[in-house]
């Protein structure tokens, strides 16, 4: 594959064109995640977003090897989704650096001859019940250090100086899930923070910038796994024309932007959920 970045930057780009937000997945609920059959790990970052663009309803996948494991056969003219991973590459004792390397993987509807035994069972997405709400407010106060949460005046806002999130009342907002989406998009802007994941430029972002622009792509996509964590409704974008024209345009001219700033938000995500770890994991 010549260019992974660009094959994956063009996919969402095309996505975006036909006024779709890629990274709002249908994950709701919990056991329809996209992941792996036997492993039984689910796709993250830029993969979760890659897979909820393909057509199929079931949300497991496997390696070609996998499949030849389980006793399956490839249905004819299927052909495969790329996914990707980072591998560190060794050029000497003293160098190493990271490469992002890629390998195709089929969803089950793709393969026949699986024993049945092998397929978990799923639950009607129609009938399991859940409270969005109770759940968003699961992952706030899983968010340790979340900063102060201040409700007053018309916008919402995160403010890097004061470490701070700024949110009109809660009746100002149309629904519930519209409220806890804004509030996610803040709480990914405020794991930036210097005392936090410490993301460049954070402290002086002027608006309209590229980097303005990045940290905007990182909030975003942030809260749509937020969402899709919490199983509420993804409504994270409220200016969908202005935010997808920003995004288009960048996007065009930086082919590595889309598969960083997923993987910014992962780890975003990563950090509300255990903070210690992370930034252990970041010294």
């Amino acid at each position: 594959m010549s260019d992974i970045y660009q094959q994956i930057t063009d996919r969402i780009i095309a996505e975006l064109e036909k006024g779709k937000i890629p990274w709002h997945c249908p994950w709701r609920p919990i056991e329809w995640r996209h992941r792996n059959l036997v492993s039984k790990k689910p796709y993250r970052g830029i993969n979760a977003i890659l897979l909820c663009m393909t057509p199929y309803e079931s949300p497991f996948w496997l390696s070609m090897r996998q499949i030849r494991q389980l006793g399956g056969t490839l249905k004819p003219d299927e052909t495969g989704t790329c996914v990707v991973f980072w591998t560190l590459y060794e050029k000497d004792c003293d160098n190493k650096f990271p490469v992002l390397r890629y390998y195709t993987i089929y969803n089950i509807e793709q393969v026949g001859g699986i024993p049945a035994k092998y397929i978990p069972f799923l639950p009607s997405k129609q009938t399991i019940e859940f409270n969005p709400i109770e759940s968003a407010e699961e992952i706030i106060e899983e968010y340790e250090d979340c900063p102060p949460i201040i409700h007053e005046g018309n916008s919402a806002c995160y403010s890097p100086s004061k470490d701070r999130i700024k949110m009109p009342p809660r009746v100002q907002f149309e629904n519930e899930e519209e409220y806890y989406s804004t509030l996610f998009h803040e709480i990914v802007h405020s794991t930036g923070h210097k005392s936090r994941l410490n993301r460049p430029g954070m402290e002086n972002i002027e608006f309209g910038s590229e980097t303005y622009s990045k940290e905007e792509l990182i909030a975003e996509m942030g809260a749509a796994f937020l969402c899709a964590y919490s199983g509420i409704e993804q409504a994270t974008i409220h200016n969908s024309t202005a935010y997808i024209q920003n995004w288009l345009e960048h996007l065009k001219n930086d082919k590595k932007l889309v598969i960083q700033a997923a993987q910014k938000a992962q780890k975003a995500v990563d950090y509300i959920y255990n903070p210690a770890k992370n930034l252990e994991a970041a010294a």
